[in-house]
């Protein structure tokens, strides 16, 4: 069998799971807001039930109010939350897989502004990212911290699920008591490895103590903590030894806290970053318990190889399963080119930490699996003409074809994905082929006739005149005012991405957005001397925080100039002139001020009788989001 050892059965003290994969715990702030199961979060859960995964950890519930870190996070402080967790795991089971959740306290990272509470640590040393000084838990504080995680354990029990996880990892309130960075205490709760293990011991006893020896507890590990006097492997090696004599039945290994950044690995990461660290942990405790590894686990080949070659007994795909609810059927059923491979872009949780709920950058149906069914064929087919092989264009066509809709594809160029295609080139950025990969195997299996160099014009529509045009020509580079622009040495980005050997050595890049910061990124690795120059007073604004961040850290890796502030006024004799200073010897100046929509083709059509509508960046330049959401629902409609 293909993937057998990812499809081989495995047990959990006595729980039996049907193959060796995990969708760990994941925040999605799809519960209400007083922590209550939604019908929207069931349904995102029992989506990825169907699509095959032999474990759910539903996502860290928190134990009590002041430990909370996102609006919409699902609670498990109090008993009348247990009816709605309870028709959550029913639903689950109805469909062979298990169900675990996770017990969490978010310590110094939880968000005061959703609590309304003071933050609680180990010791008044405040998280850089949430920056609030928390109050340092006193002796009786912790006992009933303890207990708190004991009758959240009690609760998951009586709601119907085959086991809890207790979060240990990520900087949250357990990891805080482990690791000699947060924990500063001098009395028996700090100090001495012992005593920073006290409380996460003291937690893992009392939950087993209130659930009993025959349920089984998970423990989530941040394997390495990557900061300075931080946890490494070896000192949670070492711990999780401890945990299976405290009776702890799996390790769930993961890595990274607010601080380091690196509890979501984004593209420019080696697949498995935490496979070796769970390797380390698999081999110090013997064996005793399954190792669950996570983090960027993308492909069923290499979930097999990780488990074949026993560095880990089961694989956690979180954002894998974000990004495609039937990514095991499809591996179990030989259809593996068909998983819509996760671009490790982090969109899905850009924006978790403002109340957005979660969503996959291409796949609409992430968090909205109550709104359509893709079985359900149209009652009207049409014959339709998509104009653009960009992300927009590709939704549509696909899900024109999925509706039964008979539906060719025209793309000027020879090749599919738009703009998409030059964003591939930056360093770290080559993951993003995935979404063009993905959509040219489904419009060929779904029978889309792509015509490739081909540019439509109102005639050639009038002639075959289709049911529907629906129009996503994209968008093109915005080419500013600026004397000297049509120089010869001036490219745009596109340009450059395209081709970097088009580039001189000594490069100015007008603009400091992502596609601006990107490309000086690609040239600096080149060894071009770059200079960045961006009118406003600050670059990549066009970026969420989560997203800007690992950005800012690789170019300030570069050497790449960046000013802010500064207008350039005039390109002129291999000279770039602002309103401050004038860089002389410039061999290339590259545009990056934006985009501006190619609507040529949608204005024509307004002048004739021919049915339409305009998508993506036609409309309005945006990001892959909108423009595959409106290429889904506009074909959905039809």
């Amino acid at each position: 069998m293909k993937f057998s050892k990812l499809f081989s059965p495995i047990h959990i003290g006595n729980l039996e799971i049907k193959n060796r994969g995990v969708m760990p715990s994941m925040v999605t702030n799809f519960c209400n807001e007083d922590g209550s199961v939604s019908d929207r979060f069931i349904a995102y859960h029992e989506a990825r039930a169907k699509g095959g995964v032999g474990l759910i950890i539903v996502e860290a519930a928190y134990v009590n109010p002041c430990g909370k870190g996102f609006i919409n996070q699902i609670g498990i402080d109090r008993d009348e939350l247990i009816p709605g967790l309870k028709k959550l795991t029913d639903q689950i089971h109805s469909h062979d897989t298990k169900i675990a959740i996770q017990i969490y306290h978010g310590g110094r990272q939880a968000n005061t502004q959703v609590t309304g509470m003071p933050l609680v640590a180990p010791s008044a040393i405040a998280c850089p990212v949430m920056q609030a000084i928390p109050h340092a838990l006193v002796l009786e504080e912790i006992k009933y911290m303890v207990k708190d995680f004991a009758d959240a354990a009690e609760r998951a029990q009586k709601a119907g699920f085959d086991a809890v996880e207790i979060h240990g990892a990520h900087g949250y309130l357990l990891n805080e008591f482990l690791s000699p960075a947060t924990n500063h205490r001098n009395d028996e709760y700090g100090g001495s490895i012992e005593n920073r293990q006290r409380f996460p011991l003291e937690v893992v006893d009392a939950v087993r103590a209130r659930v009993g020896d025959d349920f089984p507890v998970i423990y989530r590990i941040t394997s390495d903590e990557f900061s300075p006097e931080g946890l490494t492997i070896f000192d949670t090696a070492d711990f999780s030894k401890v945990l299976v004599e405290h009776g702890v039945s799996a390790i769930n290994v993961s890595g990274g806290t607010y601080v380091s950044g690196r509890t979501a690995s984004g593209a420019e990461d080696i697949l498995g970053v935490y496979v070796e660290n769970a390797g380390i942990i698999k081999e110090v405790i013997n064996n005793a318990v399954p190792v669950i590894v996570a983090n960027r686990i993308k492909t069923p080949k290499f979930a097999d190889d990780v488990i074949g070659n026993r560095k880990a007994d089961m694989v956690a795909t979180g954002r894998t399963l974000i990004c495609d609810a039937d990514f095991y059927n499809k591996a179990k059923n030989h259809i593996d080119d068909e998983i819509r491979g996760c671009l490790s872009c982090n969109h899905c949780m850009s924006e978790l930490m403002s109340g957005v709920p979660i969503s996959c950058i291409y796949n609409p149906l992430t968090g909205h699996e109550q709104e359509y069914d893709l079985s359900v064929l149209s009652e009207t087919p049409h014959s339709i003409m998509v104009v653009g092989g960009g992300p927009g264009g590709m939704a549509a066509a696909h899900i024109g074809a999925l509706k039964g809709h008979c539906v060719t594809l025209y793309e000027q160029s020879g090749h599919l994905g738009g703009n998409v295609l030059p964003g591939t080139k930056p360093p770290n950025k080559s993951e993003m082929f995935a979404l063009i990969d993905y959509y040219t195997t489904v419009l060929k299996k779904n029978g889309v006739d792509v015509k490739f160099n081909t540019k439509v014009d109102l005639d050639m529509i009038e002639n075959e005149m289709p049911g529907m045009v629906i129009v996503a020509t994209g968008s093109s580079p915005i080419i500013p005012k600026i004397p000297g622009v049509d120089n010869e040495y001036v490219l745009t980005a596109e340009d450059v991405l395209m081709s970097p050997e088009k580039a001189g050595n000594k490069v100015v890049v007008i603009g400091g957005g992502s596609v601006g910061i990107e490309t000086a990124e690609l040239l600096s690795h080149q060894d071009k001397d770059v200079s960045v120059i961006e009118m406003t007073n600050e670059i990549l604004g066009d970026m969420a925080p989560m997203l800007k961040a690992g950005l800012m850290v690789r170019a300030a890796q570069t050497r790449m100039k960046v000013m802010t502030g500064e207008k350039v006024v005039e390109i002129k004799d291999h000279k770039v002139v602002t309103d401050q200073r004038i860089f002389e010897g410039i061999d290339t100046v590259v545009l990056a001020v934006g985009y501006e929509p190619d609507n040529a083709l949608a204005a024509a059509l307004k002048e004739s009788k021919v049915p339409f509508i305009v998508i993506g960046d036609a409309v309005k330049p945006r990001k892959i989001f909108e423009a595959v959401k409106e290429g889904f629902e506009t074909a959905y409609k039809l």
